[in-house]
């Protein structure tokens, strides 16, 4: 058995696993946490690794690449194969990044948005797919990386987050968006912090209050 075949054997024993003891998981619904439940997380993940490290991506059709992005998904609390593995891997990991950006994999998605400024040479434009993404979390964690990969940018795309209308006034959507809006801010020290520091202050979200009142006591 070559360790293609290991990988999807593995998921396949996974997902007969998810289905009996976890039946109304999904890619949307997925209750993170597998390494905690699923007694043989690190066999599918190992097998996963093991693909990565033993072909290169030229060979990877689309049934792999999805295979890796279920995989990938799946690990969502560790994050250890983007985060540790991928980052290494350029090749990979810039195969793996294009093919989540609007895929069904949402939960490998916004790792890939995360990290990609961890992955030495990957080329930075890739961000701006990603804050397209209509997945909040993965736009969110976007905003975040942009500050890093693209600082210039960055400064504009708070204030779109902060003011962009997307999600429903009140909620959680909304909230978090404008919450990492001001962390952004905060790292870019923008002449407008303080401006919206209060806006935050006054602001009818508790999480947004609070995030605004740890800045200001962390930045005066």
């Amino acid at each position: 058995m070559n360790h293609k075949e290991k990988l999807y054997r593995e998921i396949k024993k996974f997902t007969k696993w998810a289905d009996q003891c976890q039946p109304t998981w999904s890619e949307e619904r997925d209750n993170g946490e597998w390494e905690l439940g699923y007694p043989h997380f690190e066999e599918l993940c190992g097998a996963a690794e093991d693909v990565v490290n033993e072909y290169p991506c030229s060979e990877a059709d689309e049934t792999l690449i999805h295979a890796l992005l279920f995989v990938i998904a799946r690990d969502n609390e560790c994050e250890e194969l983007v985060e540790e593995k991928l980052v290494l891997r350029r090749d990979w990991f810039e195969l793996l990044a294009k093919k989540s950006i609007g895929s069904k994999y949402v939960n490998a998605e916004w790792q890939f948005a995360k990290h990609l400024g961890d992955c030495e040479g990957c080329d930075p434009d890739l961000i701006f797919s990603f804050i397209k993404s209509e997945y909040e979390y993965t736009s969110r964690m976007a905003l975040q990386t942009i500050a890093e990969l693209k600082p210039e940018c960055a400064e504009r795309y708070a204030f779109e987050f902060w003011d962009r209308g997307k999600y429903p006034a009140g909620s959680s959507e909304d909230e978090y968006q404008k919450i990492m809006a001001l962390h952004v801010l905060a790292k870019l020290n923008s002449p407008r912090l303080e401006a919206y520091l209060e806006r935050a202050k006054q602001s009818d979200y508790k999480w947004l209050r609070k995030n605004a009142e740890e800045l200001s006591a962390k930045y005066n």
